[in-house]
Formats: C-alpha cells, sequence, structure tokens
C-alpha cells in the first residue's frame, strides 16, 4: 500500500480543476453573447486622389480571437481577422472604388457560428485634381476591341444610376401581376452585370441578371405589402474590376384595391395593433400590422366609435378623444384604409373598411386617447419679460412676468389648465388637441406672493385630472424700479484743452451703496467707481481733444438680494474749448491725405475729417452745404456730391471742430476755399457728412415682425425695410410682393428704412422683398434685398399664442 499523496499535491489537483471549470463556464457563456458591432476606417483619408494607394481597415473589440471580416461596398471581400481587425489594400484606387462601405464580422465560438451587425457605413470619395482621366488604347484583335479605335479605359468610369420603372405603368390592382423595370443606360461594353431591386420601405429585395442594359422583376400576384418605394443598382465586371453603381431615384408602386373591402378573415391579436407616441401603450398614434407590415390610419372618417373600439381591444378603458391631423407625430410606412365601426365592435377586424380610395398623408395620422393612459405631469414655471429668461426670486412689484404651465408633448384631449395660489385658484385656460398648456403674461404683485403651482383636467367625454405640478415659492417686495441718474460737470460743461473737470453721477433712491458707470457716447471714456451714497464723481485731470462728447450715467445695486440697474440716464455734453484761436490750414497742397470721410465702410460717403497742424478734427455744419461738399467729392475723386447732410449723420466724431469752409463748388481741394471768421459754436452732434456718386449703395434687408412665416387671418403684420446706417441722402423705399410693388414711402438723411403696418389675410400670402432709389440730386437704385415669404393659414397652433 503506498503512501498517500502529500497535501500540496492535492491543493494543485483542486486549483487546477477550478481552472478548467471556469474556462468551460466562461466559453459557455460567451457563445450566447452577441458579438459587438465593427467599426470602419481608411487611411490616410476618407477622400483619396486617383491611383492612389488607400488601407480600408475593419475592427472589433472582443475577446474572440481569430474570425473572418466580410467588406461590402464597391469592394466586396473577406480576410481573416488578426487582434480584432483585418485592413483590405487597394494599391491603385480608381473611380469604381468611390461609394459606401461597411464591415461584417464572424467568428466561432465552441462550435457555435456567430455574426455581428453591420458596421455603420463609412464613404470613400476619389477625385481628380488633373485635367482629365487618361484614354487607352485596346490592342488590335483584343476581344474588347468591339469598335477597332480608342477607348476610355472603362473600369476607371462611374457608372450612371440606373432608374426603375412599372408595367403597367398606373392602376396597378390588388392581386393582379406587375413588373418591375430596372435599366441604365451606358456603354455596350457594361452590358451583362446584375441589378439588384431593393423595396425602401418593405422586405422585397431580389437579384437578376441583366439582359443587354435591363432587367425584369416579375411579381405575379400584387399584395398591400408591394406598396411602397423601389430602386435599383447595377454591377459589373469590366477587365477584372468589379464595378458598382450607386442606387438610383426611387419609384413608388401603388396598389390600388379598386374599391375591394379586403379584410382580416380573423380577428387579430392585440400584437397586431398598437399605439405609438411616447405616452405608454395606450395613448398614441394608432398603427396596425396587415400582411405583415405596420403602418397608420387615415384620418379622414376618424371618430370616437373608431377609437372607442381600438382602447377596448386593448384593454386600456374607454376612449377619451380621437385626435386627428397627426397629433401623435407622423409615422412611417403604408396608410391602410379607413375603418367605419359603430363603437360596439370588439375589435377593429370587426369592422368594415370604407370603399373610398385613401388621400390621406402620414401629416392625417389618427390617433387615440384612452382613459387607462396616464396622465402627465405638467411643468410651472415662471419667466421675467421681455427677456423670457427664468426668474430670479423675489419678484419686484411691478415687474412684468410670465407664468407657463405646460407638459412635455401634446396632450391631444381638450383640456382645462389651471395655476393655483396657496391652493387657490388664481387663473386658467382651457385648451385645445395640439397645446402643450397654458401662458399667463401679468405684473407682479403681492397677488402673486405665495405657493404656485398647476393642473390640467381633461374636458373630454370624462373629467380627469393630472398630478400637481413642481411648486414655484414667490415672494414679492416693494418696486425695484430705479429712477435714471444724472450727469454734471465741474467747474463748467465747456473746458479748456489740458485743464481739469469733474464729472458727477448721482440718483434719488434710498438704495445706496451700489457703483456707477460713466460712458462717453462715441467715445474712449468708461469708468466705474463706488458709489458713496448715491453718487460718485469722475476726475479728469488733463482734458484732450478725444474727451469732447456726451457723457451719460448707470447705476447699479442689490436690491433683497437681487441685483438690479438703471437704464443709462439723459446725457449731456462736455465741450473741450481750444480758446478761439482761428486754425487755418496755409499749404494749398490737394493731397487727399489731409481729408478723409469716417462713419461708414467706403471712401466715398461719411464724416468729413480734416487734418490741420498735424491733428484730425471734424468741421462745423453751420454753413455747411451741396457746394463744400462737391469739392470734398471732386477732390477725393469719388464723383459727384449726391447730398450734404448735417447734424452728425454719420455719428459724432472726436477731437477738435474746425472753422466752417465758404465755397463756390467748383474749387479742385477745400484748400482753395475761403474760412469764414465766426467763431465756431458747434460741438460733434453738429458735424458735417458727404455722399458722393462714387459710394455704393447698401443693400437693404426686410424682415417681418412677429419673426416667422406662418400667419393667421387677422394677426398684426409688420415688414420692415432697412439698410444698416443712416443713408444720409433723401431717398423713396419700396416694397415689392411677388415682384410687383406692394407699397413705398420717402425718408429723410436721419432714416435707416421704413416700416408698413397692416392685418394679414390670404392677399398678403406670398414673397416679399424691397429696394431704395436716391431722390437727392442724382437718382441711383440700390440691389434688391433677399427674399422673405409669408403663409396665411386659417387654423393656428396654441404654442403660438400668449393668454393673460
Amino acid at each position: 500500500m503506498g503512501q498517500p499523496a502529500p497535501l500540496f499535491v492535492w491543493t494543485l489537483v483542486l486549483l487546477m480543476t477550478q481552472l478548467v471549470l471556469r474556462a468551460q463556464h466562461a466559453d459557455g457563456a460567451s457563445e450566447h453573447e452577441p458579438l459587438p458591432q465593427p467599426t470602419i476606417s481608411f487611411s490616410p483619408d476618407t477622400t483619396i486622389h486617383f491611383r492612389e494607394p488607400v488601407n480600408i481597415t475593419c475592427s472589433v473589440s472582443t475577446g474572440h480571437q481569430g474570425g473572418t471580416f466580410s467588406l461590402d461596398g464597391p469592394v466586396q471581400d473577406t480576410q481573416r481577422a488578426s487582434g480584432g481587425a483585418a485592413t483590405f489594400s487597394i494599391p491603385r484606387v480608381g473611380y469604381y472604388h468611390s461609394g459606401s462601405y461597411r464591415c461584417q464580422y464572424q467568428t466561432t465560438v465552441a462550435g457555435r457560428s456567430l455574426t455581428s451587425a453591420f458596421s455603420p457605413a463609412a464613404s470613400l470619395a476619389v477625385v481628380d485634381e488633373s485635367v482629365g482621366i487618361k484614354l487607352h488604347s485596346f490592342p488590335v484583335g483584343s476581344a474588347d476591341n468591339h469598335m477597332n479605335a480608342e477607348h476610355t479605359d472603362l473600369s476607371h468610369e462611374p457608372l450612371p444610376d440606373p432608374t426603375v420603372s412599372f408595367s403597367p405603368s398606373k392602376g396597378i390592382r390588388f392581386g393582379e401581376p406587375v413588373n418591375i423595370i430596372c435599366s441604365i443606360s451606358t456603354q455596350p461594353l457594361h452590358q451583362g452585370g446584375t441589378f439588384t431591386l431593393d423595396q425602401q420601405d418593405g422586405p422585397f429585395q431580389e437579384t437578376q441578371t441583366a439582359s443587354g442594359s435591363s432587367a425584369v422583376f416579375g411579381i405575379p400576384r400584387v399584395q398591400l405589402s408591394h406598396e411602397g418605394s423601389y430602386r435599383c443598382r447595377f454591377q459589373v465586371t469590366i477587365s477584372g474590376r468589379t464595378l458598382s453603381s450607386s442606387y438610383g431615384p426611387a419609384e413608388r408602386l401603388p396598389v390600388d384595391d379598386n374599391g375591394m373591402n379586403i379584410q382580416v378573415k380573423h380577428p387579430f391579436p392585440a400584437s397586431e395593433i398598437r399605439l405609438v407616441g411616447r405616452r405608454g401603450r395606450c395613448a398614441g398614434r394608432v398603427e396596425l400590422r396587415l400582411h405583415g407590415k405596420w403602418g397608420t390610419l387615415c384620418d379622414d372618417h376618424w371618430t370616437m366609435d373608431e377609437a372607442s373600439v381600438v382602447c377596448r381591444q386593448l384593454g386600456c378603458g374607454e376612449a377619451l378623444s380621437a385626435p386627428k391631423k397627426a397629433c401623435f407625430d407622423k409615422g412611417e410606412g403604408p396608410i391602410w384604409r379607413d375603418f367605419d365601426c359603430h363603437g360596439d365592435e370588439p375589435t377593429l377586424t370587426n369592422c368594415a373598411t370604407r370603399v373610398a380610395r385613401v388621400s390621406c398623408d402620414h401629416d392625417e395620422d389618427a390617433g387615440v386617447v384612452c382613459s387607462d393612459a396616464a396622465l402627465m405631469t405638467p411643468v410651472f414655471s415662471l419667466y421675467h419679460m421681455p427677456s423670457s429668461t427664468p426668474a430670479q426670486l423675489p419678484l419686484f412689484n411691478g415687474e412684468q412676468i410670465k407664468m407657463e404651465c405646460k407638459t412635455p408633448s401634446a396632450l391631444c384631449v381638450n383640456a382645462e389648465f389651471h395655476i393655483y395660489r396657496n391652493g387657490e385658484l388664481l387663473t386658467g385656460f382651457a385648451s385645445v388637441h395640439e397645446s402643450l398648456g397654458m401662458t399667463s403674461l401679468t405684473t407682479a404683485g403681492s397677488g402673486y406672493q405665495g405657493s404656485l403651482h398647476c393642473q390640467y383636467t381633461y374636458t373630454e367625454n370624462q373629467r380627469l385630472t393630472s398630478p400637481e405640478s413642481n411648486t414655484v415659492q414667490v415672494l414679492t417686495v416693494a418696486s425695484s424700479l430705479l429712477p435714471d441718474p444724472s450727469v454734471s460737470f465741474s467747474p463748467s460743461k465747456i473746458v479748456r484743452l489740458g485743464k481739469s473737470v469733474d464729472v458727477t453721477c448721482s440718483i434719488v433712491t434710498p438704495h445706496q451703496g451700489g457703483t456707477f458707470t460713466l460712458d462717453q457716447l462715441n467715445g474712449p471714456f468708461q469708468e466705474r467707481v463706488e458709489a458713496r451714497g448715491t453718487s460718485a464723481t469722475f476726475t479728469i485731470p488733463k482734458v484732450r481733444y478725444d474727451h469732447d462728447g456726451l457723457y451719460r450715467c448707470r447705476y447699479e445695486t442689490k436690491i433683497s438680494g437681487r441685483s438690479v440697474a438703471s437704464d443709462y440716464g439723459q446725457s449731456l455734453s462736455l465741450t473741450v474749448d481750444d480758446d478761439g484761436v482761428n486754425i487755418q490750414v496755409t499749404e494749398t497742397s490737394s493731397d487727399d491725405g489731409d481729408i478723409r470721410l469716417a462713419g461708414r465702410s467706403g471712401r466715398c460717403a461719411g464724416r468729413v475729417e480734416v487734418k490741420v497742424s498735424g491733428k484730425w478734427g471734424t468741421l462745423c455744419d453751420d454753413h455747411w452745404s451741396i457746394e463744400e461738399a462737391s469739392v470734398v467729392c471732386r477732390q477725393l475723386g469719388c464723383g459727384a456730391a449726391v447730398s450734404a447732410p448735417k447734424e452728425a449723420c454719420f455719428g459724432p466724431g472726436r477731437g477738435p471742430i474746425w472753422r466752417d469752409f465758404d465755397c463756390h463748388g467748383d474749387e479742385t481741394t477745400l484748400t482753395k476755399c475761403t474760412t469764414r471768421v465766426a467763431t465756431v459754436s458747434c460741438n460733434h452732434g453738429e458735424d458735417a457728412g458727404v455722399v458722393c456718386s462714387g459710394a455704393a449703395l447698401m443693400t437693404p434687408v426686410l424682415t417681418v415682425s412677429p419673426s416667422k412665416y406662418k400667419f393667421r387671418s387677422g394677426e398684426d403684420l409688420r415688414i420692415d425695410c432697412d439698410v444698416p446706417s443712416n443713408l444720409c441722402v433723401k431717398a423713396t423705399f419700396r416694397i415689392y410682393r411677388k415682384g410687383e410693388l406692394y407699397t413705398s414711402h420717402d425718408i429723410g438723411h436721419s432714416n435707416i428704412g421704413f416700416n408698413s403696418r397692416t392685418t394679414v389675410d390670404k392677399s398678403k400670402a406670398g414673397a416679399y422683398t424691397c429696394d431704395y432709389t436716391y431722390t437727392e440730386n442724382q437718382r441711383l437704385t440700390s440691389a434688391r434685398s433677399g427674399a422673405v415669404s409669408i403663409a396665411v393659414v386659417e387654423r393656428w397652433l396654441f404654442s403660438d399664442y400668449t393668454y393673460t
């Protein structure tokens, strides 16, 4: 009798047994796990130059070793996997390699063959930046030399898209035969390939060998499931290369039941009918599966009788509503004939089908809401107006607010929405099928303080009430409206060049301790200073020319924890005085480098600025006329003067304001004119400008308000035709509808355009454009604006209204 095995030997045997069992368990589990979807990539890129190499790599993340990858596309091939990947190399790319590719992975685990789904498709584009594709001669006497002449190497030419047709071409009836013909217009050498016929929205797909350049697919007895869109694809092998066309344009095959009452002979189970639309199984778009294909129902004769049968068949209680017009969104696939029910049938298959031919599209899909469908919980929201930003609490008495009670999607049932404060009704609104809820615009006050929430109640056939929304605790406090601050200057609003000035911002309010912002309009100065009490002082120790201009103040503070700000107050002008020195140009140079037009893009229209003694300044408009403007346009080589606008039409400038020029209009430069001796009393709000005929006319922009393209009859409509900035020329603006003059209006220098207000009716529908014509000294017409189209409808959705 031998000695017992040592303990370590038994331990080793036990460990090895456990490892074997674990490996078997892992193999058994993995053979039932689906393979992940592979990926596809191209190297060096998805766009390859003609005759350059490309590698197409298929890869998959899996623990299974070995296996094969199949490449599907213009090139079809199979390779063994190496480390979870396989690379398909094309050493010289041709045009026929362009197209869409995808990969599939296959392997064997524990004697069982597993196949992955195809990868997402990826496209390879082949480009040729050369002059053209080289032509090659076939060898004399070769089988390809059918015309005994030079031909293009057809293996590099892309194939045209094939077409699809039907015989008979129309009136294809249920149960009768039809031929579907795929054909392609191509070279004689391309004949003899294969056609694939594919039903885009159905199960039909077949491949046939071409006869010449076409193939016929026969359906001996047409079923309703054959109705749909069909397309063809062509493949052929030339010079050892396989070429594949893209799928050609799809053509629809309609199936006419010729008024026959096609019914399912046996009541189909609930699995053959469903409600779709994100609301559970008891509310949604009605879909039926007939002849193996899911489709929707036309709403032309859809009523509560049909809806009642659907709810009964699905075991969903009673019908609450029978919404139409794709209230639960549009479906896909065929649209079945209308059913005609009395309302007491157990299933839809016990109802008759109407004999009228369906003329619906998916915008008219029928729906159902049953009593067992869960009611959506509404969401209550509060917004500041007119910005529509989420409200910050507390609310200030007197500020405009918007209250909203909405559901995630349309109810598709008539309902009443209610907003409550502390459990008491505050306001309400009756909604229709397409509504998402209600909106109420109001002014905040103590009457809105408390706990706010909302609910809705069905008012159609049964009164069912939704769960309560979220709750918003509202606190209101005294008005936050701050008055406009004021601005003042010390010692005076006229300050000599190089001297000091204090600018003081102040406000009348009990809310102290905020900050003031002092802003120079059209200038560089802007500073913020903390208030001392209700005012702040900004010191400019040494005034420069560019400090000349308009100044305004703004005040910001916190009230009850909320940040509030006033509007900018009224602006006040600071004038920089050069002590009345009559600075004149003594040179008689006509160099236009000493004069420029500023304030608009382009060099031939703008505010007149002259450089004197090395400093740019503007001209006072007190005696500015078309004569001075003519000299400026001539000096700048910008044609004739169109207008001589005043009052800083191109915006106020900076720096000194030079003395007025006095011209006759025929001088070659401004320096040939005399300057007036009167002391300048202008500020930059009186800067002179010029528009010359050489200035490009701005293209106008046409807009409509409210900003949308659909309007309901009776709504107010405003049409604006504007340019980006003041024309500074008198002009006539015109608005056109469908190319014909709709209205026009004359404007002055300081306008950017005009608007037309009207009430919408059907005659207002169409495409609108606008333009303008100068009416001052020269008649020049702008380009037309882009077109804006307006549609006029009779019915409207709740979400486009605001209610109070």
